[in-house]
């Protein structure tokens, strides 16, 4: 990405990041409290599960926002609707601290889920209106990194807070509207794509509609595994006796560290691998790591599982949004970036849903011991397939990302 109109690249991509961050800051900023606040609210019925949903409720609602949300950035433009979602999120996202119902929290929290839908397909769309080629494989590992540090950051400071009250990590939320100084100086209204055919259609201009579907199904399955760690580990941890939030806040923040490792060298991963085969790495390395918290006695081999199953996310982050934009033309990037965020979102949402059945018959060992097995057929299915998917679909090569 180069300067333009006087704006430095670094302003650009420091803003692009933090406007990142808000994505795990959506949800993975009160993972901390949620013990607590089952506590609190123990008297309204089926309060545990409850506070799970409240953890993946925005999800639902960028599910079904996020499509519509590409298509608006698509025909009217990207920084006004961003700006707006910025206002709306740090309005949304601290209504936690004030409300007193766990319905009303639920109904802010879905509130908050419109503004991520509108902030994150927006940011994504910006990432491919600014970069091409192998700059793109390198700011998507940036970007991975920038928002696993983040969820350090965010997570740590929720699982602080938490433990003074509960309701103070809803306060965090505010940092959109800071977020609104950079992106208003900073960021500048790409120009409007040719009618042609561009970059990511096909040598008869269509869109590989069979192969995006395809990654809007791994993203989403890969979202229902990663989230088993912020919605049920902090649940998990307390079981074996540690009580305090701000280490079962520690676990999510060593699972995090680790995805930033993995992220900082995912480009390097992805000159030797395409898409599936990445995919089927991660997918590998989030099974051993929920094995070894399945079967783990203490804290101590809770963390070791944690910082393995991060190493796989940390390469799965990067490659969806990655995939996506290099098979996007600019005229439909906000719609396709919209379709991966509904796809990402909408596997948060229903993580705790399709894991209940495991934990309720097996307990949170157990929970995590069936998706660990379920990770390991996903990726050797992945890893059987890759050769079906067409190489221009996958992008290899230096040049072709």
């Amino acid at each position: 990405m180069s300067a333009s109109n006087g704006i430095p690249a670094l302003s650009r991509r420091v803003t692009l990041l933090l406007v990142a961050s808000l994505t795990v800051m959506s949800t993975a900023t009160i993972a901390p409290s949620m013990p607590h606040m089952a506590e609190v609210f123990s008297g309204t019925p089926n309060a545990e599960f409850l506070t799970k949903l409240i953890l993946t409720t925005p999800a639902l609602a960028i599910a079904f926002c996020a499509p519509l949300a590409g298509a608006i950035v698509d025909r009217f433009g990207r920084l006004r609707f961003l700006k707006l979602n910025l206002v709306l999120y740090g309005f949304a996202g601290a209504s936690g601290y004030v409300l007193d119902n766990l319905h009303h929290i639920l109904a802010g929290r879905a509130l908050l889920g419109v503004a991520v839908a509108g902030t994150m397909t927006t940011m994504s769309t910006l990432t491919g209106d600014y970069f091409s080629g192998e700059a793109r494989g390198r700011f998507a590992g940036i970007q991975s990194l920038f928002m696993s540090l983040g969820a350090v950051l965010f997570i740590g400071l929720g699982g602080l807070l938490a433990d003074l009250d509960w309701r103070s990590p809803f306060l965090l939320y505010l940092f959109a509207w800071l977020i609104l100084i950079p992106v208003t100086v900073y960021l500048e209204e790409p120009r409007r794509a040719a009618k042609h055919g561009t970059e990511g259609e096909g040598a008869d201009g269509r869109v590989p509609k069979a192969t995006i579907g395809l990654l809007y199904l791994i993203v989403l399955l890969s979202m229902v595994a990663y989230y088993m760690t912020p919605v049920q580990l902090p649940f998990y941890i307390r079981q074996l006796g540690v009580e305090s939030s701000a280490l079962a806040g520690l676990a999510i923040i060593v699972s995090s560290l680790a995805a930033a490792f993995a992220s900082f060298s995912y480009a390097r991963l992805r000159r030797h691998h395409g898409f599936l085969s990445i995919y089927a790495i991660g997918f590998m390395l989030m099974a051993a790591g929920y094995a070894l918290i399945a079967l783990a006695s203490d804290y101590w081999i809770v963390l070791g599982g944690a910082m393995l199953s991060g190493l796989g996310v940390g390469f799965i982050f990067p490659n969806g949004s990655l995939w996506i934009i290099s098979l996007a033309p600019q005229r439909y990037r906000g719609r396709l970036a919209g379709g991966l965020t509904a796809s990402i979102f909408l596997g948060q949402f229903l993580s705790p849903i399709v894991a209940q059945p495991a934990v309720s018959g097996f307990g949170l060992a157990g929970g995590f011991a069936v998706m660990a097995g379920s990770l390991v057929l996903l990726s050797v299915l992945l890893y059987v397939i890759r050769t079906a998917v067409p190489r221009a679909d996958e992008r290899g090569g230096r040049g072709r990302i």
